[in-house]
């Protein structure tokens, strides 16, 4: 479920460092500076006027501040941790620990906007301080002299080596069945498509990083829509229950509501899990996963869920029964899960839209050809039959046994 920002951000396939700004360079990294005490610069200064948009240089997890409120003149900062011990640095940006575009724990991927040059810290100038480091050793090896002209999202010469293990994830918030002819999808900046389905708001303001899950309530008269900072956004007959959670390690990415409206959990990608008005905890952050997680599903009688890993694992919990999972041959990562109506058997999707069908759910199609983006998500049908929705990060539908009602447009954002 990758962003797309101007068509640039994407899970890297190899392992070249981005440039993160447009600019001119005005200070490079290694040479020797004299103020405001002599030292040798640790990064590349990119700068340019008026304030400019800063990228991620490669896929990571997001830290804000990771050595202390200001240390060496940064001012606000954030590092992006990448694989192999590996991090990049972004100093003097607009945007603060306490008002990020990227929450700290934030899964970012190469070429994702995270914030904007300000002028704080040891700074006369719009610029954005740009480093790189291997276990915390500054490296140069992408330096570019003074006066050089940088591109932002362009290759530098820089590998830190192709990304190991399972391929990343970024959930979006996805297609929902809502009845045996209507489906409502929501992209990662909430905004609502109903089809043949009640649209009952949508599009707010004020929330942190992107939506990423939402749910519709039993009767198909309300959503709640979830965000990757667990705040939760309720419209038509949804509940507000709760949401905001803190001490979760990596971000939210996923909910699941009771039957009868009246709580919800959620999930973040560390497989943490936070239950809210009736829904009960029934466990939660297992060990010896696969990849991250990516979806939760509740039982039918809310006595149990289960969560879903990029490698296809499944975690059973409370009453929620195991019926498979850990699919193989699969060729890009698995984003998504939904259970049949009865609870008794479950989908999964990869991003190409291979489908793998457990317990009781039918497989009736899959791997459609010509995908617009990636596969992010699936919906069973909710009536007792048999079929399901795929929809990709450009908001295209593909039916199974299932009613196409259309395509949304006016939006590229991630569904």
């Amino acid at each position: 479920m990758i962003s797309v920002t101007g068509g640039h951000a994407q899970a890297a396939e190899d392992g070249y460092l981005w440039w993160p700004a447009d600019g001119t360079v005005t200070g490079a990294c290694g040479e020797a500076r004299s103020t405001p005490t002599p030292h040798v610069h640790a990064g590349t200064d990119i700068a340019k006027s008026p304030s400019a948009p800063v990228y991620a240089a490669q896929d990571g997890t997001v830290r804000w501040n990771a050595v202390g409120s200001d240390p060496g003149g940064y001012g606000n900062y954030l590092d992006v941790n990448h694989s192999g011990g590996w991090s990049t640095r972004y100093a003097h940006l607009a945007e603060s620990p306490s008002r990020p575009l990227v929450a700290d724990g934030a899964q970012v991927v190469r070429g994702q906007l995270i914030g904007h040059t300000a002028v704080n810290g040891d700074s006369t100038g719009l610029h954005v301080h740009f480093e790189i480091r291997k276990n915390n050793v500054v490296q140069c090896p992408a330096n570019a002299g003074r006066g050089t002209v940088i591109t932002a999202r362009t290759r530098t010469t820089t590998s830190i080596g192709a990304p190991s293990g399972p391929e990343t994830v970024k959930n979006g918030g996805g297609v929902h069945i809502t009845g045996p002819n209507s489906y409502t999808d929501v992209s990662s900046s909430g905004q609502i498509y109903a089809w043949n389905g009640g649209y009952y708001g949508g599009s707010p303001g004020g929330y942190t990083g992107r939506f990423v899950d939402a749910k519709v309530t039993a009767n198909g008269g309300g959503y709640w829509l979830l965000t990757s900072a667990g705040q939760i956004y309720a419209y038509g007959n949804a509940p507000y229950k709760g949401g905001s959670p803190t001490g979760y390690d990596q971000e939210i990415v996923a909910m699941a509501p009771t039957p009868d409206n009246q709580g919800y959990v959620m999930v973040s990608a560390g497989g943490q899990v936070y239950a809210y008005g009736n829904a009960a905890y029934r466990g939660g952050s297992p060990t010896g996963y696969t990849g991250r997680f990516v979806d939760v599903e509740m039982t039918p009688d809310g006595g149990g869920y289960w969560l879903l890993t990029s490698g296809g694992q499944i975690y059973a919990y409370g009453n929620a029964p195991y019926m498979g999972g850990s699919p193989t041959g699969y060729d890009r990562a698995i984003v998504a899960m939904s259970r049949t109506a009865n609870g008794q058997g479950y989908v999964m999707v990869s991003k190409t839209g291979q489908i793998y069908a457990y317990g009781n759910a039918a497989y009736k199609g899959g791997s459609p050809g010509g995908i617009t983006g990636e596969i992010s998500d699936v919906g069973y049908r909710t009536d007792g039959v048999d079929g399901y929705v795929l929809i990709s990060t450009t908001g295209a539908h593909y039916a199974y046994n299932s009613p196409f009602l259309g395509n949304p447009t006016g939006t590229a954002a991630i569904f």
